[in-house]
């Protein structure tokens, strides 16, 4: 029997569900996390948040056999660099002082890790002489809350990894000559993440997201803006389209565009195949039209990097990504 792998990713709105196995993915979800429970990308219950993820698992029929989590951005850094041919036991020693620059706790205090993108290799000798790594740093602390977090849930906790190595796992069968970009619309900003293969580059942020569509519809339609979010998800009205919300994507696709010349400038032998949405804004279609007409670069869902195509792949790829670690 196939074993059942739980991706999660808890979001600053949502909390997102996925289980897969070695056939494929098997089951996804989203639901709605209560009003104040993440704040500026933070859990403000620790204990609070278990119970709603064990009672979302109990009512979902969410059964798997182990359990992976996306650290969000704020508490993980990730960042990719290059470095001497050297050990395991030489990395960990070195890559605390490859994040002195990031980390503002004592550097014993952080929890490191890497993975190996590639190998250069001395063209007439043909010995290895430096190594292409994604490394990453958090807090100890942190694992552990989200340990204890998901121990409370009933769930014992095996992988915790940062979203841009969930999204190299998601890339995993990527043509290594095939650039890839990877835009997450959440809620409180939205990322773009470039990859080179399965290889990630760089990042941008926009520092607002769907959040400023339910300022926007809170008060077009005088309510709360929590209760907007749900307005917004089921256009309600065709409140997507207001000419306030239009203006949003408008200012979007710009930074978008900003970025993706950014990389072409500094990537100009790497063509940059297509563009992938993901997050809750990917199903915002007023939105999805304005990026299409302002970038040249086709827009393809999620669900054709993992050949699967249930209807909650793009709001839940982090947890996807997840599970296949």
């Amino acid at each position: 029997m196939s074993k059942k792998v739980a991706g999660f990713e808890i979001g600053s709105h949502a909390l997102h569900v996925a289980v897969v196995t070695k056939k494929g993915v098997k089951k996804v979800l989203t639901e709605t996390l209560p009003e104040g429970a993440v704040r500026e990308g933070r859990i403000v219950s620790y204990e609070a948040l278990a119970d709603f993820i064990k009672q979302t698992c109990k009512k979902k029929k969410v059964r798997f056999d182990e359990a992976a989590v996306v650290l969000p951005a704020a508490l993980c850094f990730c960042r990719r660099m290059q470095s001497p041919i050297m050990t395991h036991e030489q990395l960990m020693v070195n890559l605390p002082y490859e994040f002195r620059d990031f980390i503002t706790a004592e550097k014993d205090q952080y929890f490191y890790d890497y993975a190996v993108l590639g190998v250069t290799k001395d063209e007439e000798t043909g010995e290895p002489t430096e190594l292409d790594l994604m490394a990453a740093a958090s807090l100890k602390s942190t694992v552990q809350d989200y340990k204890d977090m998901f121990r409370r849930a009933g769930i014992k906790l095996k992988t915790a990894i940062p979203i841009e190595m969930s999204y190299t796992n998601i890339l995993s069968k990527a043509p290594a000559d095939h650039a890839h970009c990877l835009i997450d619309l959440g809620h409180t900003a939205v990322r773009l993440y470039m990859y080179h293969g399965n290889r990630y580059e760089n990042s941008h942020l926009v520092e607002y997201g769907m959040s400023t569509l339910d300022d926007i519809i809170a008060d077009a339609m005088h309510i709360d803006p929590f209760v907007a979010a749900s307005y917004r998800e089921a256009n309600h009205d065709g409140c997507q389209s207001l000419p306030e919300c239009v203006e949003v994507y408008q200012n979007l696709a710009n930074e978008i565009q900003r970025a993706v010349y950014f990389f072409r400038y500094n990537n100009p032998d790497v063509e940059l195949e297509h563009i992938h949405l993901s997050g809750g804004g990917a199903r915002i279609q007023p939105l999805r039209d304005v990026l299409s007409e302002a970038i040249s670069i086709p827009i393809e869902d999620c669900s054709e990097l993992i050949g699967a195509h249930d209807d909650g792949i793009e709001t839940a790829l982090g947890a996807v990504g997840a599970a296949m670690q």
